[in-house]
């Protein structure tokens, strides 16, 4: 069974990572899942009908291991990258995939129930042979191969996971591991094979009339060269032009549809974001705990480790001796300089906020590299450990077969180690032994002793190359960090000015001279993952989101993260369906009542300059004062065409160029940007041979702008959506 045994060659880290992620979501939000008055919490609705919080969660549980399981067989990652924590954005990212996949398959296998349409097993195993899914193609994932899809290797998954629930015996948590990521990628499979019928069917059923394919056809096979007159509307006074309120409601009114229509119940908020910082007293009283640090350096002070304990370094010390690119950059260009046994620091780091000191106590040339073999020896007693070494090191000396020997003991054979990689190999653990291994006379097999653990070395290095300068540094590196006086002061703050205002006006009016800044954040809803990009801001979250939340409404200080306060205001309750003018659509204040008024103002302009230039022939209307003219050539019916003389694209041109003859001028047309007037001056037939199917395809899909069965897709999903309405309450639990 290949791809079990390549995830258990990933050794125990995997079990105990698959282990520890699942326990600590469980053990996380989804703890309030538990604690709840009623096992039949809910989620959220699919067309009234509620969504069990159980199912969600063994789905989301699936889903995040579904994506660990995704890292782990990317080649392209490192082992760190493979085995590192989900972020939390990367945890936002699952729970909104869990949700997805959650609802729509329960979406599409309501619609395919009421359609007759199914898809078996035996077809996910067709759809996994024939390597057709969509899905599949665009991840990594344990059962992939140069050849496709391993089924082998699921079926052997699926019968070992099988005999293990059923026999009992012991838990192989790898085996669960990948046996839950198969039934997340068997639920991401059928949905994409559900759709896949009904969009099918869909583009089936549809007919395009053969007379318009034919006439569209036709409209598209010549090339126009024109000349263009613009008229752009900036060209009209803004003060010539009144819209009034009435005006904007009325044509709100009768064009709704084309504007903005909220699907889901959301929210907006203004909010101040409080990031708390070291203060000068706070930064004032590291520096002197450095300069008593570097005094005690100076003065002395040889019990290195337990120095670099008790000042909190963000640097453990060991003896070792290390080149110089092992240290942190801003020590690397200090360190030439420095003398044995010279005090550098205190110093302000600023690339990462930090006071430093350091010391070297040992500077030396050694080879750069060597060829080693070794033998780890311990036992319970000294006296086992020094029999046993005894025994392997006179037969070593006798010429025994090294690998023989060392068979029944941790080792490493013929492995090339350089300076900077002693420790990390894990072979040696104390300075001593390793200056006597650089030390030692290659082809000789030595004995030294470990620090930290009860046993012996047995080493030869066969061959050394090449120098390097090494050193071994005592390092006191400390970020600058707020104190707790620092924080209360920073909340009792931001308390007492919450307290001072009555309303959001005097939030906004009052902060700027309380030095906050007032930030606004719209359309808050349950796939939200945060504000202001801080971490842990799940609670304000769930506070905008509450059912009995008004406009108006103060939260309290949410801590979030480890150094930021966030305080909120609900500006707008906004429930689903049209919105109104005064709904805000950006963050730069944009309300819908001002989009419609541009489009009316525009209106009116194009009116205005469709009638200065009525009447008038060609050659007076490019004479006109507000005319820009330009020449543009292969015009064509399909395409948008761009106006040189204002530098923007207009699609209108084309459609109006497609109908007129050679000299023919055009009425005013009114665009996107001005008002434009064209004259067909060239005319270049393309030649091309019809294709009905192509040109239905073009007509269906909305003018030709996208793939066909891309536009059948959105509209099908959008047509579900009105259909089966869904509602998503997950911030109630996760």
């Amino acid at each position: 069974m290949a791809t079990l045994q390549k995830l258990r060659n990933m050794g125990p880290l995997l079990v105990i990572f698959v282990g520890l992620a699942l326990f600590a979501f469980i053990a996380g939000d989804a703890w309030r899942l538990f604690q709840s008055d009623s096992m039949e919490a809910t989620v959220g609705t699919i067309d009234g009908d509620k969504l069990s919080a159980m199912d969600f969660e063994k789905l989301y549980k699936e889903c995040e291991n579904a994506q660990r399981m995704f890292r782990m067989s990317d080649p392209r990652l490192s082992d760190d990258q493979r085995t590192a924590s989900f972020t939390e954005e990367e945890l936002s990212y699952i729970k909104n995939e869990a949700w997805s996949v959650f609802t729509q398959l329960n979406v599409a296998e309501r619609q395919c129930k009421e359609l007759g349409i199914t898809v078996t097993y035996e077809e996910i195993m067709d759809i996994l042979n024939n390597n057709s899914s969509e899905y599949l193609n665009s991840i990594y994932h344990p059962f992939r191969t140069e050849n496709g899809f391993s089924t082998d290797d699921l079926n052997a998954v699926i019968a070992s996971y099988n005999q293990m629930m059923n026999e009992g015996g012991e838990y192989d948590a790898n085996l669960a591991a990948i046996y839950s990521c198969w039934k997340f990628m068997e639920k991401r499979i059928k949905l994409e094979a559900l759709t896949n019928k009904q969009v099918k069917l869909i583009e089936n059923a549809t007919i395009a009339n053969p007379v318009l394919a034919n006439k569209n056809f036709k409209l598209n096979d010549n090339a126009y060269n024109l000349e263009v007159v613009s008229f752009p509307y900036t060209s009209v006074e803004d003060s010539l032009v009144n819209v009034s309120d009435a005006e904007i409601e009325k044509y709100y009114k009768e064009n709704k549809e084309y504007f903005y229509k909220q699907e889901i119940d959301t929210r907006d908020i203004k909010y101040i974001d409080v990031k708390i910082t070291p203060s000068e007293s706070d930064k004032q009283e590291l520096l002197a705990q450095m300069n008593e640090y570097a005094e005690s350096l100076k003065n002395g002070e040889k019990e290195y480790e337990r120095l670099v304990r008790t000042s909190r370094s963000n640097f453990e010390y060991n003896d070792l001796l290390w080149t110089g690119d092992s240290y942190p950059e801003d020590i690397q260009i200090r360190l030439e300089q420095a003398a044995v046994n010279e005090v550098v620091g205190p110093y302000l780091n600023p690339s990462d906020n930090s006071y430093n000191i350091f010391m070297a106590t040992e500077k030396s040339t050694v080879p750069d590299s060597l060829l080693i073999r070794a033998i780890v020896v311990t036992s319970q007693s000294s006296e086992e450990v020094a029999a046993t070494t005894d025994s392997l090191l006179n037969a070593l000396n006798s010429k025994a077969d090294f690998k023989e020997v060392a068979k029944n003991y941790a080792s490493v054979d013929s492995l090339w180690i350089t300076s900077a990689q002693f420790y990390t190999a894990g072979i040696i653990d104390n300075a001593a032994t390793q200056k006597e291994i650089y030390n030692a006379r290659p082809g000789v097999y030595a004995t030294s002793d470990f620090k930290t653990i009860p046993g012996k070395l047995i080493y030869q290095v066969i061959s050394k190359k090449g120098k390097a300068d090494v050193c071994n540094l005592v390092i006191i590196k400390r970020e600058i960090e707020f104190s707790s006086d620092t924080y209360d002061n920073a909340y009792n703050k931001l308390s007492q000015f919450i307290a001072s205002c009555k309303s959001i006006e005097d939030v906004e009016s009052n902060a700027m001279q309380n030095g906050y800044r007032v930030q606004k954040l719209n359309d808050v809803n349950a796939s939200t993952r945060n504000i202001n990009n801080v971490p842990q801001t799940y609670n304000v979250v769930k506070w905008v989101l509450a059912e009995e939340r008004e406009a108006g409404d103060f939260s309290g200080i949410e801590e979030c993260g480890a150094d930021h306060l966030i305080f909120a205001a609900v500006t707008s309750v906004n429930p689903k369906g049209y919105m109104s003018l005064d709904k805000e659509v950006n963050n730069y204040g944009t309300k819908i009542r001002d989009i419609v008024k541009n489009r009316l103002v525009l209106d009116k302009k194009a009116e205005l300059l469709t009638a200065e230039i009525a009447n008038n022939d060609f050659d007076a209307i490019k004479n006109n004062s507000k005319a820009k003219v330009s020449r543009v050539n292969n015009v064509e019916f399909k395409k948008i065409t761009n106006i040189p003389s204002l530098n923007v694209d207009e699609p209108v041109i084309g459609v109006v160029a497609a109908n007129m003859q050679v000299d023919e001028v055009s009425a005013p047309i009114k665009g996107d940007n001005g008002v434009y007037v064209i004259k067909v001056v060239g005319k270049n037939a393309k030649n091309a041979i019809f294709n009905a199917e192509k040109e239905n395809e073009y007509i269906l899909s909305n003018g030709g702008m996208y793939e066909y069965s891309n536009i059948v897709g959105q509209l099908f999903q959008m047509g579900l959506n009105e259909v089966y309405p869904v509602e998503n309450k997950l911030f109630r639990f996760f």
